[in-house]
């Protein structure tokens, strides 16, 4: 049973379903009636995909988690590395196998997302900046993923999961950047470079607020478009985008370990919430 949780914890469970989420949220913004079996199985590739790179991130991530997270399953050792590379490879080819049973434009972006993961994993992450925007345009490739399960033709039509995926980008790139500044001290120990790490935690912090400004910017193109409704506007900007604000400009004031970490915990409910806003608005 204990394994079972480890190995749950190891592929970050949550963060594989808000991943699943994502695809069926971007299937709904296209589909002009409903269509489940493509947009069901697009949603476990993507799930498999997730937990594959997550599985590999914490093998390669070893040596620094020794420091920025102790807790972690790979560090304790309650499941070994070889153990975590022959799940890896199984999730990946899960993937591949879901993503095959959907259609051939599924199967090219899963394979792209497994091997931008592995690009990530084993060189980008170890780039300022490369790996922050790999894990940002993969976060919005979920949504274009169910797009592309439905209709291939309608990706790119407005209101589509080309604003989702937009949003996804941006807010991925905040939060990679504010983990970046809670992870300083491990990164520069394990000689890994981050913007923080270049540019100092305040600077890093300012970067990562005016790329928040962006995104509060952009949550507030479907409202002057009419493509979504009220309760869309209450739950995105109100709820999650100008609050966040507030909160990065507190952590940039004051970027103690403690608020780094309050304030990932907040952009990481922040994606739950604007995804639930999504979810309102499709059902709506």
């Amino acid at each position: 049973m204990q394994k079972l949780l480890d190995m749950f914890i190891l592929i970050r469970f949550v963060n594989c379903l808000l991943a699943m989420v994502g695809v069926v949220v971007g299937a709904m913004m296209t589909w002009l009636y409903p269509v489940y079996y493509g947009p069901m199985a697009a949603a476990l590739a993507a799930f498999f995909v997730c937990a594959g790179g997550n599985v590999v991130n914490d093998i390669t991530d070893i040596e620094s988690d020794r420091i920025n997270h102790p807790n972690r399953v790979l560090v304790r050792g309650s499941i070994s590395v070889r153990s975590a590379m022959w799940l890896a490879a199984i999730l990946n080819l899960l993937a591949l196998m879901s993503a095959a049973a959907v259609n051939e434009e599924v199967l090219v972006v899963v394979s792209v997302a497994i091997a931008l993961l592995l690009g990530y994993n084993l060189k980008l992450k170890r780039i300022v900046l490369a790996g922050n925007f790999t894990v940002a345009a993969l976060a919005g490739l979920t949504f274009m993923t169910g797009g592309w399960s439905v209709d291939s033709t309608l990706i790119t039509t407005l209101p589509g999961p080309l604003i989702p995926a937009v949003f996804a980008f941006f807010f991925h790139l905040v939060r990679e950047i504010v983990k970046d500044v809670q992870d300083i001290e491990g990164d520069r120990r394990s000689g890994r470079q981050s913007l923080p790490i270049l540019i100092g935690e305040s600077r890093s912090l300012a970067v990562a607020m005016v790329l928040h400004l962006t995104l509060v910017i952009l949550t507030l193109v479907p409202i002057w478009n009419r493509w979504f409704g009220r309760l869309y506007e209450i739950l995105a900007v109100y709820v999650v985008a100008l609050p966040l604000l507030a909160l990065l400009i507190l952590i940039w004031g004051k970027p103690s370990l403690r608020m780094l970490r309050i304030g990932s915990s907040a952009l990481k409910v922040g994606m739950v919430l604007g995804l639930v806003a999504l979810l309102a608005e499709s059902f709506g």
